[in-house]
């Protein structure tokens, strides 16, 4: 009678047990499987590229140096004796043969940096030439009137530079397009104009249009900027446009820092 017992009680409690066990191994699987599918994924490729096809996230690109400490400055002190750089240390913040001629690297590497001298490189980098900003850049589609600006070219004979002061007042010295890059009056020197048109400083709807390339300057002198010495209205001579070679700004890191 007790084995009967025991037996009815059995098969009675033991699909119950069986049904449970099952239940809890199904739900420590799904456990277990979901811990795995959210384990976090490493930033790190690994030496053999292992998922290099994976989104990773919080990883810090690797930052472009402020300046290129290697590039000795190609122009006398003496250049900047009249404006704020008088003095002050100066390092290369762009160099167009490295970071790029497009206007939008010009601007990455240039903007906020205070005052700051251009030196430009055409014919195979036998002409030399270039001007000072007093405002420098910020990208804010506007221009700016200043008699603090200049520019300057060296004839082949000289050491020292020769200087083209703003002229016809101080209005409209500057121009700080954002995708064109350095203008110097209406038409005194443009170096990488933005190839479509900047009005009341609307861009448009895409900002990366017509973006200005550093390899090609212009040229007209007279209106606010004063002609060179043998009379040319071009600050290259006989030519009102040129291609460059390099296009080099040096800045004040100190008063970039302050920006």
């Amino acid at each position: 009678m007790l084995c009967l017992v025991f037996f009815l009680v059995g098969f009675v409690v033991w699909p119950l047990f069986a049904r449970k066990m099952a239940s809890y191994a199904i739900s420590n699987t799904i456990h277990t499987v979901t811990l795995k599918t959210s384990k976090r994924i490493s930033p790190y490729n690994g030496l053999f590229g292992w998922n290099s096809d994976k989104k990773t996230d919080n990883i810090r690109l690797p930052q472009q140096p402020a300046y290129h400490d290697d590039v000795q400055i190609p122009f006398s002190l003496s250049l900047v004796n009249k404006t704020f750089l008088k003095g002050r240390e100066l390092k290369c913040c762009y160099k167009a043969s490295i970071d790029g001629f497009s206007a939008t690297k010009f601007h990455e590497r240039c903007d906020f940096k205070g005052p700051c001298v251009i030196i430009a490189y055409a014919k195979d980098k036998s002409f030399k030439f270039g001007g000072f900003s007093p405002e420098g850049y910020k990208s804010t589609d506007d221009y700016y009137d200043t008699f603090d600006a200049f520019l300057f070219y060296w004839l082949d004979d000289c050491d020292d530079p020769i200087v083209l002061p703003k002229i016809g007042g101080s209005g409209a010295a500057l121009f700080d397009y954002a995708r064109g890059r350095p203008q110097f009056g209406a038409d005194g020197l443009l170096i990488g104009p933005p190839l479509a048109p900047v009005m009341g400083g609307f861009a448009g709807p895409d900002t990366n249009a017509g973006v200005g390339d550093l390899r090609m300057a212009k040229s007209r002198l007279g209106l606010s900027y004063a002609k060179r010495k043998d009379g040319e209205e071009s600050i290259f001579g006989d030519e009102n446009k040129v291609s460059l070679d390099d296009v080099l700004v040096f800045c004040n890191p100190y008063i970039a820092s302050l920006y």
